[in-house]
């Protein structure tokens, strides 16, 4: 059993790491921000805003959680500034999760069902996809993961150890991603209830770890009525939306459940729940979103419908405390995402699919000719690698910001001096600017603090913060019909908002590059007015 578990641990290790720095193609803006941002913290002990050591970062007007850029700090540090770099924590913490499934379903049932379970996890592809992006929410995944480990071993041991660590880890995930933030203390009282008299006993023994824990979370709580602890979360929340729920009907007075705002947003918040324990998301669709799922795949494999299946009525004639809690796990997880207003978003529940992932494996360990599986496994898994290393990556490249490396390069060959326009309506290429350049974190702090003291802001002010000009690059919108004219300049246009009829008989307007997609389409057009 020991080699085959070895072999599910290689099989996965190599499946998050081979070729990570390029695949997936493309540097998404929140990988540059978390990989900027840990590299400013290595070299300065500040963010890019010149904060000091902060509690959450913040960029592009949002914050995040902080523990990702602390961790992966030293690891940018010492390998340097890169793709590879940034994304090195999430897949690394992707095959700890693996090890750590193995753990919690061999401790529930036995070794065969830790191995199978390992397995399904090692080639699943909604883990494969997150584990090989600067995810921060895989790495709270994992501290989850682990901390249900842990407490497991606590109720089987009553060691104190476990108490401390599990508690600790689950503390931890709270710092990772929001979405643990509401999940942990939601488990945490179904722990309670279910192990209360196990726990009665040792209470004298367990102040001391509670105080110990408690204290871990203080910090976080204390920023829990400033901006910087629920912007995240209120502004993407369904209760601050300002539009009419659905089933709201117009020119109509709100009479019992007609037009009873409360009924239909509990209807709504009811809806997008029920949609993660969907077969048809789970299994056939997926995340709506492009940036955030594989071509022609969903969370699991199809045939994996079979295993969950078969795991889930097994559970239910057991009936143990360790079940108890794993379907606990499942009910809770979906919570922060149903309470946004997006349908079915798999990075926002991705605590839901450890548990469902145990019960896929623990499923096929109770089912016949087990080689079946394994090979139904491996094409599925061949099929999937073919669409993300191939399809997905020529598809989905824009929803990758792909072409910004290329860009900046070429950018960068440009005469020293040279006005560079980058057209970004919302500002936010700045940060592929930072990161690709490598720019000295104290220099673009101190064009920070020319516009606002920080210790003022950080926590307090979401609202818009940097410069649209660093040296002579602007990143910001571009009126081309007044500034066409501006002899010198350098634009950086989308392809889509620069026509070619726009500039090509134009003797002032010369093209001087063109970025393309890697399936042949213009993503940038650099021009310069003459």
């Amino acid at each position: 059993m020991k080699k085959i578990l070895i072999a599910v641990l290689i099989l996965g290790t190599f499946l998050r790491l081979a070729w990570l720095g390029g695949i997936p193609s493309g540097f998404f803006r929140d990988e540059a921000a978390i990989g900027y941002n840990a590299y400013s913290i290595w070299k300065t002990g500040a963010d890019e805003f010149g904060m000091r050591f902060p509690l959450v970062f913040r960029s592009f007007e949002v914050f995040f959680l902080p523990l990702y850029l602390y961790i992966s700090a030293p690891i940018v540090g010492i390998l340097g500034l890169s793709e590879l770099s940034t994304r090195l924590l999430s897949a690394l913490s992707g095959i700890a999760a693996i090890y750590f499934v193995y753990l919690i379903a061999k401790n529930i049932w036995d070794e065969k069902a830790g191995i199978f379970a390992a397995f399904v996890l090692s080639i699943s592809p909604w883990h494969l996809f997150y584990s090989r992006g600067a995810f921060e929410g895989n790495l709270g995944l994992t501290f989850f993961t682990a901390g249900f480990y842990f407490w497991i071993r606590f109720l089987q041991k009553f060691n104190l150890k476990y108490f401390l660590l599990s508690g600790t880890v689950f503390a931890l995930s709270m710092y990772c991603y929001q979405a643990e933030r509401v999940v942990v203390p939601l488990f945490a009282v179904s722990a309670l209830i279910f192990s209360f008299k196990d726990l009665w006993r040792l209470k004298t023994k367990l102040i001391l770890p509670i105080i110990a824990i408690l204290f871990l979370i203080i910090p976080l709580l204390s920023l829990t009525f400033k901006p910087g602890g629920y912007h995240r979360a209120v502004g993407v929340s369904i209760f601050s939306q300002v539009t009419n729920p659905p089933g709201w009907v117009a020119d109509v007075k709100p009479v019992v459940l007609i037009n009873n705002k409360i009924y239909l947003r509990i209807r709504e918040v009811s809806s997008l729940y029920l949609s993660y324990f969907s077969p048809r998301n789970l299994f056939t669709l997926g995340d709506y979103n492009l940036q955030r799922s594989v071509e022609n795949f969903s969370v699991f494999y199809g045939f994996m419908i079979v295993g969950l299946l078969f795991g889930v009525w097994k559970i239910i004639k057991e009936g143990s405390v360790y079940t108890k809690l794993l379907l606990s796990w499942i009910i809770f997880a979906p919570v922060p995402a149903a309470l946004t207003g997006d349908p079915f978003h798999t990075y926002r529940a991705l605590l839901m699919f450890v548990p469902l992932t145990i019960l896929i494996g623990f499923g096929f360990s109770r089912l016949k000719y087990p080689r079946v599986f394994v090979g139904i496994s491996l094409a599925a898994l061949s099929i999937f690698i073919f669409n993300y290393v191939f399809s997905t990556q020529v598809i989905r490249a824009h929803d990758w910001d792909y072409g910004y490396k290329e860009m900046i390069g070429y950018v960068n060959t440009l005469p020293s001096g040279t006005r560079v326009v980058v057209n970004d309506p919302w500002t936010e290429s700045y940060i592929h600017f930072l990161f690709f350049n490598k720019v000295d974190p104290a220099v673009y702090q101190k064009e920070i603090a020319k516009l606002r003291d920080v210790a003022s802001f950080y926590y307090s002010d979401s609202s818009e913060i940097r410069p649209n000009k660093i040296g002579t690059y602007e990143f910001r919108k571009v009126d081309w019909p007044t500034e066409r004219g501006d002899t010198g300049t350098v634009f950086v246009m989308c392809a889509d908002t620069l026509p070619d009829s726009e500039y090509i008989n134009d003797p002032k307007v010369r093209l001087l590059h063109e970025i393309r997609y890697p399936g042949g389409k213009v993503a940038f057009k650099i021009v310069k007015i003459l």
